[in-house]
């Protein structure tokens, strides 16, 4: 609830305009019932912070009332104040107390006594609010810092299998240029593409490694938006299936947009990876079309995908990775979650969309 509602419900006109004026110094929302059968329709659309309800009414009784409300998950909670203007039934108040009542004023009204009332209720409603704040930060913070480790971890992953995979690539080059030393000239020819095939594996895994800021000195290296771009797609083009096709717009305007490269890395590397994993419908190509621009002192990175559907629990993965509970979406979204995160601690977006054999997804970063 935006604005606290209390809901007071009379059968009498004049009754519910007095307790109108009783609470008009409160910043709440009053809506008035003139039936106990009007009041359970009420409860049924909002939460009340307080109801008010009379105890005799003609066809539904605010006893009556009270107790179907109870049933109600919006209202269980609510507290009730009843009214009477019958002050010798002894009953009443013990009847008011077994359906949930929290206290029973009779009439005439006193309005002193009615305000200091809602105005505990009002500071309970308060307080609710702040603690369920304080609740939210504390899930965002947790949230934010598992999906940290676990890029710093994935980081790090890639880091040691970069250099396990590299020191393979030495040995098979050491052995075949060995070997080119004593081949013939039908041998020399197979063991010179062997070799070129190596020195081509061991240019894409530097391109990769200074990608994820691997082989950077610190993480607050400065570039152009431009040539943190060119990366992502030097990169996706080196990971990305043989049926990908990749159409990519740098605008002249990020030639002159300077970015700290560490982070940008670790956000345009999560979506080269997962478009990299896109797998085809019926095998037909995969067009990414990539448009990036500054714009109000940000890279705008729009791409828009055709060809491969993605589940869109993914976008619901991104926007709260811990609100799913499929876990191959989990680890399907787990790297863009984690540039979402980085993203937002940014003070930029990022979103992503399904659409009919395709996505779009865009992202906005500041500069520096």
């Amino acid at each position: 609830m935006d604005q606290p509602k209390v809901l007071i419900v009379d059968d009498v006109e004049e009754n519910l305009i007095l307790l109108s004026f009783a609470l008009k110094a409160f910043d709440v929302e009053i809506v008035k019932a003139r039936s106990g059968f009007e009041a359970e329709d009420r409860c049924k659309e909002d939460e009340y912070l307080l109801i008010i309800l009379d105890v005799h009414m003609p066809d539904r009784t605010g006893l009556e009332a009270a107790s179907i409300i109870r049933q109600d998950s919006k209202n269980k909670l609510t507290p009730i104040i009843f009214l009477t203007a019958d002050t010798v039934a002894n009953e009443i108040p013990r009847s008011a107390y077994n359906v949930g009542a929290v206290d029973v004023m009779f009439k005439p009204l006193e309005a002193a006594r009615l305000r200091s009332k809602v105005q505990v209720f009002l500071d309970l409603y308060l307080e609710r609010l702040k603690v369920e704040r304080l609740m939210d930060q504390l899930a965002k913070s947790q949230f934010e810092r598992v999906a940290q480790e676990k890029a710093q971890a994935v980081a790090s992953l890639i880091g040691s299998l970069s250099h396990q995979f590299n020191n393979q690539l030495c040995i098979a080059e050491g052995y075949a240029s060995s070997l080119l030393e004593d081949a013939d000239v039908q041998q020399r020819k197979s063991l010179e593409k062997v070799v070129e095939a190596i020195n081509a594996c061991t240019s894409l895994l530097d391109t990769m490694q200074s990608f994820t800021g691997i082989n950077q000195g610190t993480d607050t290296t400065t570039m152009t938006a431009a040539h943190l771009v060119a990366d992502f797609s030097e990169a996706l083009q080196g990971i990305a299936p043989p049926n990908l096709v990749l159409e990519l717009e740098i605008a002249d305007s990020l030639a002159e947009l300077l970015m700290n490269a560490g982070p940008v890395r670790s956000i345009l590397l999560p979506i080269a990876q997962f478009c990299a994993d896109l797998k085809s419908f019926e095998q037909v190509a995969i067009e990414v079309r990539v448009r990036a621009e500054a714009y109000d002192g940000k890279l705008q990175f729009n791409l828009a995908c055709q060809g491969a559907s993605i589940d869109p629990g993914i976008c619901d993965a991104i926007r709260d990775f811990f609100g799913v509970d499929d876990v191959i979406i989990q680890q399907q979204s787990l790297g863009l979650a984690s540039a979402r995160v980085i993203v937002e601690e940014l003070n930029g977006q990022l979103s992503l969309t399904t659409r009919d054999l395709g996505f779009d997804l865009q992202v906005a970063i500041p500069g520096i």
